[in-house]
């Protein structure tokens, strides 16, 4: 994880030996020598322990050797002594390494509050004390309000300053029955009493000194610093396929999920309709027809499978494009092209057993690409939706009706020439109706003999498969190539309105 970050988050120009050296580093000085080679697990699967994983998170950030390190809840989920471990080593980062250390805490044991130098506290979205550590129990001592024996010190500040009656007045029974207004009054004289302080003075005094330092400082800087040594997307996006891409292609379930089914369908409709390709009854291209909807279909509906590698990957996705790590655009794409890949694969597999094992006509390679096309569309549908809805179960929900409003425009359940008018726009979005044109055409090409043959009846009148399913009309519906180009098109559709999905909506919860 520390060598995926520093490859995204140091200059171009810094060498493959000085990214170990920084790499190195972070390890030595977060005491994680012990468990670099370690997986750092999740809620499935077991791995480092909470304090090792919280020093790895202050890691990732240290790789850049920032002068200053926010921090939010550091210690949150993590028992006494290791919170109190992780808060020494803040202090060592700060002290020793010449650096800022900014922490949002809550609930800090005594031995950890006392570790830090100064001291912000904020209650309604207003400061009531900024100063000192040491000074803060004087402060509010100062005021009237004695600190609570039986409680450390950050216990009695939080107590102290909290919209609740107090556990020290409740002990004391010192409240009368309007102790609610009481205490918020209370609360507003903290705000108020902060506000005509000196230590108020001290820190706006000494906030503005440093700000006019910083100001000079960034002056200087900003005609040193050069925006392009920062690696280019491309670079993070190689970064992503290297190190997320190959894990996820070393990873059984991973692979599993996208190969099982295809194995397991493809076997399926092999001892279902061996040699059914080439036969030329009625009844064998009726239910071939319906076969290659189904196939088609099967495209759609799979891509459910899809759609859990967004939603669990929203928080470290997140906190990364907070860091700078990559754009969003890079991150889709990465995405994208693992899954483009390993789809390369399973619809080689699936597409060799279906064709040769069923004895179908026309071109293997028109066929694949349908295939192949279709299975990135539903790629690309399950992208879209999980970065437009907020959860994975709304995502279930959404793609499978979708998909399944594509079906009905399909052209199998009802013919193009009998869809109402004020649906046929609709049709022409159905990605399903060209990837089962496509196929239907590679199978049944309108210049075949089987093509002529009579195979439903309309009154009087005979009618091939292809003139009944309306695949005999049209610039684009009497042929392949066309219906692949718009597969194509849909693809690149969808892709980008996934895309933008992904860069401006936003389910982060604050």
């Amino acid at each position: 994880m520390l060598r995926y970050t520093a490859e995204l988050k140091l200059p171009r120009d810094t060498t493959k030996t000085e990214r170990e050296e920084r790499v190195e580093e972070v390890l030595q000085m977060l005491d994680l020598e012990s468990c670099r080679s370690t997986v750092i697990g999740d809620s499935l699967l077991r791995g480092i322990s909470g304090g090792q994983a919280k020093r790895v998170n202050i890691g990732l950030a240290l790789i850049t050797r920032p002068p200053i390190l926010f921090l939010d809840e550091p210690t949150s989920g993590l028992d006494s002594r290791t919170a109190n471990e992780v808060v020494e080593l803040l202090r060592q980062l700060a002290h020793d390494g010449n650096r800022t250390v900014i922490c949002t805490i809550h609930s800090p044991t005594g031995h950890a509050f006392g570790l830090f130098d100064d001291l912000h506290m904020i209650h309604q979205g207003q400061t009531v004390y900024d100063g000192s550590v040491l000074a803060a129990q004087t402060y509010f001592e100062n005021h009237g309000n004695l600190r609570d024996p039986d409680a450390s010190l950050p216990e009695w500040l939080v107590d102290l300053t909290s919209d609740m009656e107090s556990i020290q007045n409740r002990k004391a029974n010192d409240r009368t029955k309007n102790s609610t207004s009481m205490i918020t009054n209370i609360n507003k004289s903290f705000i108020d009493l902060y506000q005509s302080s000196e230590i108020k003075l001290v820190a706006d005094k000494s906030r503005q000194s440093l700000v006019s330092s910083s100001e000079a400082t960034t002056t200087t800087n900003k005609k040193k610093v050069n925006k392009n040594q920062t690696p280019s997307e491309f670079s993070k996006l190689v970064t992503l396929l290297k190190y997320r891409g190959v894990a996820h292609y070393k990873d059984g379930q991973f692979l599993g999920v996208r190969f099982g089914d295809k194995v397991m369908f493809s076997i399926l409709i092999l001892t279902l309709y061996f040699g059914i390709g080439e036969k030329t009854d009625s009844q064998s291209v009726a239910s071939m027809s319906t076969l290659l909807f189904f196939i088609a279909a099967l495209c759609g509906f799979g891509a459910t499978a899809f759609v859990p590698a967004l939603n669990i990957e929203r928080k470290l996705f997140y906190r990364e494009l907070a860091d700078g790590c990559y754009h969003p655009a890079t991150y889709y794409c990465s995405k994208f092209l693992e899954e483009a890949f390993i789809a390369l694969l399973t619809s080689g597999v699936f597409c060799v057993i279906v064709f040769f094992g069923l004895k179908m006509t026309g071109n293997f390679g028109v066929f694949f690409l349908a295939y192949y096309l279709t299975t990135l569309i539903g790629v690309i549908l399950a992208y879209a939706v999980a970065s437009i809805v907020p959860s994975l179960e709304a995502a279930n929900a959404l793609l499978p009706t979708y998909v399944t409003t594509c079906l009905f425009f399909g052209g199998l359940f009802i013919v193009f020439d009998k869809i109402p008018s004020g649906w046929v726009w609709f049709s022409w979005t159905s990605f399903i109706r060209y990837s089962w044109s496509a196929m239907m055409l590679n199978n049944y090409p309108p210049d075949a003999a089987v093509s002529r043959i009579p195979v439903f009846t309309n009154g009087e009148e005979s009618l091939t498969v292809l003139e009944f399913y309306g695949m005999d009309e049209g610039p684009i519906m009497n042929s392949a190539a066309a219906c692949l180009g718009c597969l194509t098109l849909l693809l690149g559709i969808f892709s980008m309105l996934g895309m933008l999905a992904l860069i401006y909506i936003r389910h982060e919860k604050r």
